[in-house]
């Protein structure tokens, strides 16, 4: 897919890394000129200096031939600006990280699905890694709602202890269209393919269909 990401600080850098190495097109712009040049030349990317609140450089860029658009600067004010535009230009596919719930607000008006509020994610987080033991922990709805990021933490007597994550996905152990996205094991987050056999204590993030949450809380 073709991909825009607006603003190159450390969330919209690291997306860019993660797409581009999983082969994704990504072009990622910003106002600042030594942002730009630093993940220009540690990934492979289109890098551009690029003012995103000048409506001007979005026909330059072509906005309508990209698939999906990610609104990830630090400053809700300028998302909410891309994601106007992006929806003027037709795209379906926009993605907003916010930090004023308010600001979601404003965007369900516009029809903007892909709404990341930044402090209920953290909040959340850091609330599945207290309470998780307990429960499973919705951390945010994905686009349409009908899925869910899970935070769910291994017990003593889970059916997923000691099985590794690549495992539980081959004997279709996971309740249907759910998949583990990271783990962690008390110390960092990994890759679910690169994480050790499932332990006590750690906590796994899943993404899941909200129907389909029971079934999955079972199994920790």
């Amino acid at each position: 897919m073709r991909i825009l990401i607006v603003g190159a600080g450390l969330v919209g850098s690291m997306l860019a890394q993660k797409l581009s190495d999983v082969g994704h097109s990504v072009t990622i712009i910003d106002k600042d000129e030594e942002r730009v040049t630093r993940i220009g030349s540690q990934a492979d990317v289109e890098a551009l200096v690029k003012d995103a609140t000048n409506p001007a450089i979005y026909d330059e860029l072509d906005l309508e031939s990209y698939d999906i658009v990610v609104a990830a600067t630090d400053r809700d004010e300028v998302n909410l600006f891309v994601a106007a535009i992006a929806r003027l230009y037709g795209l379906d596919k926009i993605y907003v990280r916010i930090r004023n719930p308010q600001t979601s607000r404003i965007l369900d008006i516009l029809g903007v699905k892909g709404v990341v509020p930044e402090p209920q994610l953290i909040a959340n987080t850091l609330f599945s890694l207290i309470e998780g033991l307990h429960t499973a922990v919705i951390l945010m709805p994905v686009l349409t709602g009908d899925f869910v990021l899970v935070s769910l933490t291994v017990k003593p007597t889970s059916i997923v202890r000691g099985r590794w994550v690549k495992d539980l996905e081959r004997d279709k152990v996971l309740p249907g269209d759910s998949r583990i996205l990271a783990v962690f094991d008390g110390e960092k987050l990994v890759d679910p393919l690169d994480a050790p056999p499932l332990d006590v204590g750690y906590v796994v993030i899943a993404l899941a269909r909200r129907d389909r949450v029971k079934e999955l809380m079972n199994l920790f």
